[in-house]
């Protein structure tokens, strides 16, 4: 018997939508709250984990039921594993308090872990066999895993009581049998291991294997967003009060948190200002990472705002210390860094870190590292612009992805 496509995949599409809701709503918690109150924060972050690790736990009950019925296994009816532990969901609250887009992935990671568990705890009581069946554009360790084939259930796959190789981001999960005939569609264990073994058991290499194979398609998947960005460039959206209270916090370079909470109401004030003084156009200012002052807010059009030409900022553009000032502003079309951001933060000496606040409340910052040389980063900008044909964002997103290398870190 085969499950089809079409079950799997609703069945799949049903267990993503918890893990998305969970880290939707950790994103809104840290936008409005921030990581101060560590209590509230663990509080919050436990309470997502039980709800939606329920759920999760529920969907994989009903699959591992369901697949029973099919089969004619005459087995008990599936238990739900006990979502993350309140502990559990500390220690992962401490590890990412300084990042919270990893904070987001490691609640939709524990929300997804509570399925997963539940499928192999059933498993391993019933002594069916299960696999770790691959969707979408799987990673080479998931891969890995999937080339295993169908296993019989044991301890040994329940690594410290919970599934094994459990991430964020990640639509593969556990199937269950219990007649050794059955399988998912599409599933292909000897062709994953096929590829497994043609890159020599190294999986690094069958990542880059697998990249080469998919080039073209994400390649096509890359131009289509970078598309869309040129579509909706110039397409101002007006602010409004939920699109300022959804500012998230941002820590360049590490900032501590008080830096980062300064940032973060210096982006609020700034939308403030430009929806109420400014027509939601742009609106930029600078201020000083390490007093924490900031200048004036400087008034500009819907598609760029000249900060040099205000007295006070020109002053502290030549004045300040090495990588000590961050320019922040906002983008009313909802666009990505523009070239002119890039050129303006490589070459102001003064300046450490650069800002983005969009008009719904988003925020991208680059700040530069110890690491850091301004001729090195600015011949790397000049390949990147040559080698994609003087496409201003593809060239863009080629040079942050390389960041490191120039001493340029993405917060």
């Amino acid at each position: 018997m085969k499950i089809t496509t079409q079950a799997w995949e609703t069945y799949i599409r049903r267990l993503a939508k918890l893990n998305e809701k969970a880290a939707q709503l950790m994103a809104e918690y840290l936008a409005a709250h921030g990581t101060a109150d560590t209590e509230a924060l663990n509080d919050y972050a436990a309470a997502l984990v039980q709800k939606y690790g329920e759920g999760s736990a529920e969907l994989a009950c009903q699959m591992y039921d369901a697949m029973a019925a099919l089969q004619n296994a005459r087995v008990s009816p599936a238990e739900p594993a006990a979502p993350a532990s309140r502990r559990e969901v500390a220690r992962m609250v401490l590890a990412t308090r300084e990042s919270p887009p990893q904070m987001q992935r490691g609640v939709s990671r524990l929300v997804k872990r509570a399925g997963a568990d539940t499928t192999l705890k059933n498993a391993q009581r019933d002594g069916a066999e299960f696999a770790w069946v691959p969707h979408g554009d799987s990673c080479a360790f998931c891969l890995t895993l999937a080339s295993r084939g169908w296993q019989r259930a044991s301890q040994a796959a329940i690594k410290g009581s919970h599934a094994e190789h459990i991430h964020a981001n990640c639509d593969c999960e556990y199937a269950v049998r219990f007649d050794g005939r059955t399988s998912v569609a599409g599933y292909d264990p000897e062709a994953y291991l096929a590829q497994y073994n043609a890159a020599g058991g190294d999986i690094n290499r069958m990542r880059r294997v697998n990249y080469a194979a998919n080039k073209e398609r994400i390649n096509a998947q890359k131009r289509a967003t970078y598309a869309l960005r040129q579509k909706n460039r110039g397409k101002k959206v007006a602010i409004t009060d939920i699109a300022i209270q959804k500012v998230p916090l941002v820590a360049p370079n590490g900032a501590n948190d008080q830096t980062a909470f300064f940032i973060q109401e210096t982006h609020k004030e700034l939308l403030r200002f430009a929806q109420k003084w400014n027509d939601s156009n742009e609106a930029a200012c600078l201020i000083d990472l390490t007093t924490r002052e900031k200048l004036e807010f400087v008034k500009g059009d819907q598609i760029s705002v000249n900060v040099e030409a205000d007295a006070a900022s020109y002053h502290w553009l030549r004045s300040k210390p090495e990588k000590s000032v961050m320019l922040c502003h906002n983008h009313p079309g909802q666009s990505y860094y523009s070239m002119n951001d890039i050129r303006f933060f490589l070459i102001e000496e003064s300046v450490g870190a650069l800002s983005i606040v969009t008009n719904q409340g988003k925020v991208w910052s680059i700040s530069k590292t110890d690491k850091f040389e301004r001729d090195t980063a600015i011949s790397g900008l000049a390949k990147f612009y040559v080698e994609c044909g003087k496409d201003a964002d593809e060239t863009i997103d080629k040079f942050l992805k390389s960041g490191y290398t120039y001493g340029i870190r993405r917060d």
